[in-house]
Order: C-alpha cells, then sequence, then structure tokens
C-alpha cells in the first residue's frame, strides 16, 4: 500500500531529519501540501486535502493531524515539550495540543512516536490505550561513522550540539566548562549562534576567547566535527529522543550526558552521566573524560550501543504498522 507523505516536515532540525530518512525508506506519495505544517490552523487545509486523495493512508513524520478523520492516517509526536517545558509553552500551544492533538491520539490508526519516555508521557498526557502508540526510534545517516574527516584544531575542543533554548541547559554547561579542569586547555564549541542569555554568561565568566559559536553546522560536516571532539555533551532538561547521543556514539566520540527524562533510555551504558541542574556533578563529568582510560570505554561502548539504532528499522516499523491498520 502506498502512502500519502507530508513532506513539509523534511529539513535539517531533529524532525526533519526523521522525516527525510523515512521518506526515503518507506512507499510513499509525497503530497501537494501548502503552508506550513506547524501552523495551527495547518489541521483545516490539511483536512480538506485529504479528502480529495486517492491514496489509503496519509502518514505525517510530525506532530501535525487531520480534523477528524477523513481517512486512514497516522502520526508523529516526539515529545510533549510544547507543554512539559515553559519557555516553549503558550496558551496558544496548549490550546492546540488539547483541541487538536489529543482527539487526533484518539482517530488516529496508530500513533509513533521515538522513545519509551515519550511513550509513557503520551498515555499519561492523553489516556490513550497503550496498544495504539508504536516506538520506532531513530537512526543515525549516512556519513556519520568512526572513520572520515575530522576537524583538526590546535586547542582540544568538547562539543555540543543543538539549539540554545532554555531547556537545552546550555548556560549550566558553560559555567560547569568554565570551573572544570578541561577549560584551562581546552575550549567548548557550540553549534548554532548565542542566544542572548548565553552570550551574557560568557561574557559574565569572561570566557570569550573559550567558547565559540559555530554557526549553522551543515549535516555534511557535523560528523568531521564530532571526530575531532574530545567528547559530546548533551546537558539537556528535556528530550524527546537526543539525536546527537546517538550520532556522537557512531563516530567513536565520547559522550557525557545529563540523566533526565529519555537521554539514559538512549546511551544505555555508553555515556557518563550527571544531574543537569547540578553544576559540580557535571564539572565532575567534565573532569573525568581527560582520563584516556575512561575515553576509550566510552568510545567502545558507544560503537556498540548505536548498532541499536537503524533509520532502516524505524522505517520498517512505520511501514509494518500501517500497512496491518490499512
Amino acid at each position: 500500500m502506498m502512502i500519502g507523505f507530508d513532506d513539509r516536515w523534511i529539513g535539517n532540525h531533529g524532525i526533519g531529519r526523521f522525516a527525510n530518512e523515512l521518506a526515503k525508506r518507506l512507499p510513499i506519495v509525497p503530497l501537494l501540501l501548502r503552508g506550513k505544517p506547524t501552523d495551527p490552523w495547518d489541521c483545516l487545509h490539511l483536512s480538506y486535502s485529504l479528502y480529495n486523495q486517492t491514496h489509503r493512508h496519509f502518514f505525517s513524520p510530525g506532530y501535525n493531524p487531520p480534523l477528524g478523520k477523513p481517512c486512514s492516517f497516522s502520526f508523529t509526536i516526539h515529545d510533549l515539550i510544547h507543554l512539559d517545558v515553559a519557555e516553549e509553552s503558550s496558551v496558544l500551544k496548549r490550546a492546540y495540543y488539547h483541541a487538536i492533538v489529543r482527539p487526533a491520539l484518539f482517530n488516529a490508526d496508530v500513533v509513533f512516536t521515538v522513545s519509551n519516555y515519550s511513550k509513557e508521557r503520551l498515555l499519561e498526557w492523553s489516556g490513550i490505550a497503550e496498544s495504539r502508540i508504536v516506538v520506532v526510534g531513530n537512526g543515525v545517516s549516512t556519513g556519520f561513522g568512526a572513520d572520515g574527516e575530522r576537524i583538526i584544531n590546535h586547542t582540544p575542543y568538547l562539543l555540543y550540539v543543538g539549539n540554545q533554548k532554555p531547556h537545552k541547559n546550555v548556560e549550566r554547561l558553560v559555567r560547569a566548562f568554565a570551573v572544570s579542569q578541561l577549560s584551562r586547555t581546552m575550549e567548548l564549541w557550540l553549534t548554532g549562534n548565542f542566544s542572548n542569555s548565553v552570550m551574557a554568561t560568557i561574557c559574565e565568566l569572561g570566557m570569550s576567547s573559550k567558547v565559540k559559536a559555530l554557526g549553522f553546522v551543515p549535516e555534511s560536516v557535523l560528523p568531521a566535527y564530532y571526530r575531532g571532539a574530545i567528547a559530546v555533551v548533551m546537558p539537556s532538561l528535556n528530550e524527546g529522543f537526543g539525536l546527537p547521543l546517538i550520532e556522537a556514539m557512531a563516530c567513536a566520540t565520547p559522550v557525557l550526558s545529563s540523566r533526565a527524562t529519555c537521554l539514559p533510555e538512549i546511551a544505555g551504558d555508553a555515556a557518563l552521566y550527571f544531574d543537569p541542574v547540578n553544576i559540580e556533578e557535571m564539572v565532575s563529568c567534565l573532569d573525568e573524560v581527560q582520563d584516556d582510560t575512561t575515553r576509550t570505554r566510552l568510545q567502545l561502548a558507544g560503537l556498540e550501543r548505536v548498532k541499536l539504532f537503524s533509520w532502516d528499522i524505524a522505517a520498517e516499523k512505520v511501514n509494518t504498522a500501517i500497512q496491518t491498520v490499512g
């Protein structure tokens, strides 16, 4: 059965990577959909469009369902950050989730998510039957591997990959780095541009020469940054999956991770963990990763752990579930 696919989600962000990789592997029919899938009113246009399509099933790799049930459909809730994180929430977003997303969870033939943590949050929030949710995970895209080009820098660097929204906890990472032993001999590199609050923290601590913003890093060169790093750190307060964890592991780069939400589920025994609100614990992890034996252990554990995650497996789970309900 061919699947009507919302390809508007394809892009360089987390959901965009998920959408792009599944689109390569599923028997899809791209739909001629206008507008942005993140627009709260997209559900109206989407519902109208689906009434006039000839495919048998509609699948969205993101959180935009149609109103009612214009056809057999499924969609993907990667996390509930728009509800769980105050800085990412608003009256409009909460209204959208309660008025559009929650009813759609009951109308959908199947609901996909990417971690058991996100599944449990969905069950807790919505009250739908557990059997309606399928956890498909994420994978590592072609190009992320231990072999290949690496960034060579005269000063070793610790790498953070992600945006600088408050729940990403980058300010605490900067504070921990500033008092760690690492800051004497290494730099902290952050993808993207400095947020105002992160920039203020860097200036307050006098770390302008030690903390660098890389700007936008294309996926084509991101593996080289992973491979060149002493370690990758993920200090988040809330995640639905944490794609940089497995990308770093695939590149044989040691991982330091917050133990919040889904992150221990994803990283398993292949990371050093810290409480994301405890700067002393974060500092301890930063200092521990200087040890060669520790780094080697994390590299080997990561290369083994990442074998659990595959875009082929994720796509197969999605396709099997859709073909079953279709």
